[in-house]
């Protein structure tokens, strides 16, 4: 368990930097202790092996804090949920036998709730001192870690991780990006977002370190690149585009900076600007809470296929489950070690989605070889204009690339004749509205998309994997057609 792994670094090298927490240097051999001072409190709520926990994310100032409780949960067999504040009436609360938030936080209907202050928190750092009781047994079958689904065009499901998935993910990460203990990995979302927690412990693991802050802007960000010889990061195309174009005339770009992006499809454009002011490497990767790491695509300036990993099988099938030939669009369907094999509390979905030992993603696709897939977007998300099926992130991006604006979602809603139009809603816009709407016009022309309209929105709705939430787009935009 990671516990173990940090101990072997603290053993070894118990001054080497564990931890950066806005400014304050953590070694590994403070971190054990704080993690053996966690364990204690932990264990002093009495949940059995086996239970849950649902934790709040308390901020950047706890960001810490919040990790030392998962991995002493973790250490106990204990079940973790992160969850943030806004999120407190999700199922997860309610059906946890304990929910932890700060002073500020409510129950949310949950079986039990404790509060953790900052004298608890205080309290808890002073015992570091304490004995390190025993871990509880370990097995590669128990609970772990719950997840969310960004469910961002119908109800988000709960997904349960044992400890063999969670290693075999934290594994693939290592693999992945070679990760060693030279690795200086900078924090830039909370534990919730399932990407950014399992890669910091795989830093951990690997003995290099982990970089926490408050970057609520995108300066914050930039500075902490800088500042702290960053060698990894993780960002939502939408976030990596607000950091390029704040990036100061001056900007020294890092010697060796690796950036993965997660969440949504991130243009060729993005891309190259990418790579020419930011980063050394950029690793997208196509991936989902029930099968990490499916596919990824390296430093490519073009919109091509993503390479398929070496323990994914991966196939394109019609509406009848039946693979089709390669070069043919269809449903994407996964196979590998370590997916999950059904949703904790959707039985309907789990019956739709995980069928004869195959994960049905929701997306369309294309194998143009057994390694090589072209992801066109999601079934329930393509725009369907005239019998021509159009993924809306191709069109996101073209505006993006060219309309000079801050953000851009794209839906469809059907008119009063049922016809489904192309709506094209933007934030962040310097032109007026007559601009805007032929700098889209253009940029868009030759598509064939028949009428479409602009509408301007003070934000796009977007989850904090920095997805589309298509559904409240949809709302959004269907608002816009009554009022016009």
């Amino acid at each position: 368990m990671t516990a173990d792994y940090i101990a072997f670094h603290a053993s070894g090298r118990p001054d080497a930097i564990a931890v950066l927490e806005r400014g304050r240097e953590v070694t590994y051999a403070q971190f054990i202790r704080d993690i053996r001072a966690f364990t204690n409190a932990a264990r002093g709520f009495g949940l059995p092996r086996g239970s849950s926990v649902a934790i709040e994310w308390g901020g950047w100032s706890r960001a810490y804090s919040h990790w030392l409780l998962l991995i002493a949960f973790e250490r106990l067999g204990v079940v973790t949920a992160t969850y943030l504040r806004h999120d407190r009436s999700a199922p997860m609360l309610a059906d946890a036998d304990l929910v932890l938030s700060d002073p500020q936080g409510e129950s949310g209907g949950a079986k039990r709730h404790q509060t953790i202050s900052d004298e608890w928190l205080r309290g808890v750092f002073a015992s570091s001192d304490a004995e390190m009781m025993a871990p509880a047994p370990k097995e590669p079958g128990d609970p772990l870690r719950i997840l969310r689904t960004s469910g961002t065009t119908g109800n988000p499901k709960r997904v349960l991780l044992t400890r063999q998935m969670i290693d075999t993910r934290v594994n693939r990460w290592i693999w992945s990006l070679g990760i060693t203990r030279a690795a200086r990995y900078l924090v830039t979302a909370p534990f919730s977002v399932t990407a950014i927690y399992n890669l910091a412990t795989a830093v951990a693991r690997s003995g290099g370190t982990v970089v926490f802050g408050a970057f609520d802007s995108e300066g914050g960000i930039t500075q902490a690149l800088a500042t702290h010889a960053i060698s990894h990061v993780v960002l939502n195309p939408i976030r990596l585009q607000r950091i390029l174009d704040s990036l100061p005339e001056d900007f020294v770009k890092p010697a060796s900076l690796t950036l993965c992006t997660i969440g949504a499809a991130t243009a060729a454009s993005l891309r190259q600007r990418a790579l020419a002011r930011l980063a050394s490497e950029v690793v997208v990767y196509y991936s989902s809470n029930e099968i990490s790491f499916i596919a990824e695509t390296r430093s490519s300036g073009s919109d091509g296929p993503y390479s398929v990993f070496p323990w994914v099988r991966a196939e394109i099938v019609d509406d009848t489950d039946q693979p089709v030939p390669p070069g043919t669009l269809g449903h994407i369907r996964l196979q590998a070690d370590g997916m999950a094999a059904a949703y904790a509390d959707d039985r309907e979905a789990t019956a739709a989605l995980f069928r004869n030992g195959w994960f049905y993603s929701g997306d369309m696709g294309i194998l143009d070889g057994p390694r090589l897939l072209r992801v066109v977007g999601r079934n329930d998300e393509l725009l369907n204009i005239g019998g021509q099926k159009i993924a809306p992130s191709t069109l996101e991006g073209l505006v993006l690339e060219h309309a000079g604006v801050g953000d851009v979602g794209v839906c469809s809603v059907r008119n009063a004749d049922g016809i489904e139009e192309v709506y094209v809603a933007l934030s962040g816009a310097s032109r007026n509205d007559q601009e805007l709407a032929e700098q889209v016009a253009r940029t868009l022309a030759g598509r064939n998309l028949g009428n479409f309209y602009v509408v301007k929105l003070n934000a796009i709705p977007r989850n904090e994997n920095g997805k589309i939430e298509r559904g409240a787009l949809k709302e959004l935009m269907v608002r816009s057609q009554r009022a016009g």
